[in-house]
């Protein structure tokens, strides 16, 4: 990273720490959400607060599970991490490059990483300062198209209900978990109730070599996309499901970890479009890196999510603004699926299936952060 903006406007800019706080909360959700990785009930997350010594304060939102089923990372890791091995060696007093160079030393922990770098830049911008996405691409869409993430369904009237829903409510885009294993029922019957609506497929990296049959399925059904069918590493599988169906829009999620990622997947021609998660792949400045190549090579990118809260997702819509090309991201508002959100106004979305852009810091909602914090660390420096 500390490479990657060497020369940037931003690198040099002088910073301060005063404390780390990091705040775990915990949110219901509006219905339980079942993909291949497992069940959610609600969503812990951990909320990184940087405070410099003039008392400036910017959030960052740590996108992990409460597991290590998505990616290595968990909730109390990232606590852990953080506490042990980044606030330890952050400078009190230096650049923003010398911060990159700090958290460069963590490998394997990019949604904490992105975190403590989200926190960072959001303390810099309440103070009037671009951040490096502002730097890069000052240009922005007013408002952001958005379309559904849905889970695994096991009922056909249930899926098709669920699907109806989100058309009526104007999503760009509709995208289904699926898992090996599962019954087809619920596909069949969506495809029949709405055949020429946009219709994805995510497997969560679920699928091995074992699973050839049930891809050929999938693919029989006219995905839109088929996002991640296989475990990260194996880029190996996704070309040799492209040879088999040429006409197939393969998407990565969990193999892009950061540019490398992209480049070696494009040069082997192991996917058609990339689901940027700004959190996943280290923060802002990688991702900023990985948007460039994107556009170079023309590579069909869109913006995912991990069902933030408004912090997180608003960081998203901030990145998703910058991509003019994409037909929709998986940026619903965070009220579509929790119980409550943490930041005020709440992000809406439009009858069309647009969410407009919140380009300037957010404002907190004290009331409901306190409601829902279930534990606190503060990191004081020293």
């Amino acid at each position: 990273m500390a490479e990657a903006v060497r020369g940037d406007v931003f690198s040099n800019q002088v910073v301060s720490l005063s404390n780390l706080t990091l705040i775990r909360v915990t949110i219901p959700r509006v219905a339980p959400f079942r993909s291949a990785i497992g069940p959610r009930h609600a969503r812990q997350a951990l909320l990184v607060r940087w405070t410099d010594a003039d008392g400036q304060w910017g959030i960052g939102e740590c996108s992990c599970r409460p597991d290590p089923f998505f990616n290595g990372e968990f909730v109390d890791g990232a606590i852990a991490v953080i506490r042990d091995f980044i606030f330890p060696h952050l400078p009190r007093r230096g650049t923003v490059a010398e911060v990159l160079a700090v958290l460069e030393r963590v490998r394997g922990w990019p949604f904490t990483v992105a975190s403590v770098l989200d926190a960072l830049f959001d303390s810099r911008r309440r103070a009037g300062h671009p951040d490096p996405l502002e730097a890069a691409f000052p240009e922005t869409l007013a408002h952001v198209p958005v379309g559904i993430s849905l889970p695994l369904f096991e009922a056909p009237e249930e899926a098709v209900a669920c699907v109806a829903e989100a058309v009526v409510d104007g999503y760009r885009r509709v995208k289904l978990k699926v898992s090996p294993g599962m019954t087809f029922a619920p596909l069949y019957a969506v495809r029949e109730a709405f055949p020429a609506i946009p219709l994805g497929f995510d497997a969560n990296g679920s699928c091995g070599e074992a699973e050839w049959d049930f891809l050929s399925r999938l693919v029989a059904l006219r995905p839109h996309v088929l996002e991640q069918p296989f475990s990260p590493r194996r880029l190996d599988l996704c070309v040799a499901l492209k040879a088999q169906h040429p006409a197939l829009r393969l998407c990565l999620d969990e193999s892009i970890t950061g540019l490398g990622d992209v480049l070696v997947a494009n040069q082997l021609g192991a996917m058609d479009q990339i689901n940027l998660k700004p959190g996943r792949v280290g923060g802002i400045v990688e991702a900023v890196q990985i948007m460039r190549y994107a556009s170079q090579q023309e590579i069909p990118m869109w913006v995912g999510g991990m069902f933030e809260t408004g912090i997180g997702r608003t960081v998203g819509l901030r990145v998703a603004a910058r991509l003019p090309g994409a037909k929709a991201h998986d940026l619903r508002p965070p009220l579509g699926y929790l119980t409550a959100d943490l930041v005020t106004p709440a992000l809406t979305m439009d009858s069309t299936g647009q969410v407009p852009l919140v380009d300037v810091p957010v404002t907190l909602d004290d009331a409901l952060l306190d409601r829902y914090t279930t534990n606190m660390v503060q990191l004081e420096r020293g």
